[in-house]
């Protein structure tokens, strides 16, 4: 049986529906997986009955952003209370430091573009089935960017700060397990360009905070990277996961795919212990 752990829809950055990636899995015989949108569980609603027609097993879950060392870091929940209110004030809290980054970043830009205003973008509904997220969609309509990372040199060449920080790692991590779940770290080796003399000393900071695990397989990991996070988690006796990063292609760069079956890792090479799979 294989897993893919870190997928998103369309109801974060991802182009496709919950239906599509249903129907993505089947063809790829991926029979566990988890939609780990950013900072939402809004898939859901669909993806518990889609899974269920389709005798795929499910997951709950989502990927909070958090704050660690003065860099953003990402928590995948699992197996999490949906309607704790304390993990929907932490999401909110992401969701509204990327908004005022929009916000912001728009108007800066107005002042130079005649052709965008903060009355038109306030106004503007994104296309679902072009991912990404609503500032970035609204400036590609311009033909202001063309990709992710010409919206982001956009952020740095205005010098666009967010007037918020996320949530710290150990808050999130702590507010996960009291709604009941999973707090994995994601892609760490990704974050840390798979520099092992810096990754290997903060897994030991992180476990400290209460993660429960690593997402040790992962599109962009080296084997190198990949090896010291598994033996790590073996050692400490944490989870083991697996995740592509899937967006429906919006992420995709010209050296990196991230889509669902990249990588695809038996359930046995997986430490899920305590989660709660739905059948």
């Amino acid at each position: 049986m294989y897993a893919d752990l870190h997928i998103h829809s369309h109801y974060s950055d991802s182009t496709r529906s919950p239906e599509e990636i249903v129907k993505k899995a089947r063809e790829l015989g991926i029979d566990l997986l988890c939609v780990s949108d950013h900072n939402t569980t809004a898939s859901y609603n669909e993806l518990i009955p889609l899974c269920k027609a389709n005798q795929i097993k499910l997951i709950r879950g989502a990927e909070i952003s958090t704050s660690f060392e003065n860099k953003e870091f990402h928590v995948l929940a699992y197996d999490f209370n949906f309607e704790d209110t304390d993990i929907i004030d932490i999401c909110k809290q992401g969701e509204t430091v990327f908004a005022d980054i929009d916000l912001e970043l728009i108007k800066m830009m107005s002042v130079d573009y005649k052709e965008i205003s903060i009355e038109d973008f306030n106004s503007y509904n994104r296309n679902l089935k072009n991912g990404g997220w609503k500032g970035f969609d609204y400036l590609k309509s311009k033909n202001l960017v063309i990709d992710v990372p010409s919206f982001f040199k956009l952020i740095s060449d205005y010098n666009i700060k967010p007037k918020n920080s996320f949530p710290s790692i150990d808050h999130v991590i702590n507010v996960i397990h009291q709604a009941n779940g999973k707090a994995v770290i994601a892609h760490i080796g990704e974050t840390m360009r798979n520099n092992l003399f810096e990754i290997e000393p903060r897994l030991k900071t992180l476990k400290s905070m209460g993660a429960d695990g690593f997402e040790c397989y992962y599109t962009t990991h080296t084997e190198e990277t990949t090896n010291a996070l598994i033996d790590f988690c073996q050692k400490n006796n944490m989870l083991i996961t697996v995740g592509n990063d899937d967006h429906g292609g919006f992420n995709n760069r010209a050296n990196v795919i991230y889509e669902m079956g990249a990588i695809k890792v038996d359930f046995s090479k997986l430490n899920l212990k305590d989660i709660e799979i739905l059948s």
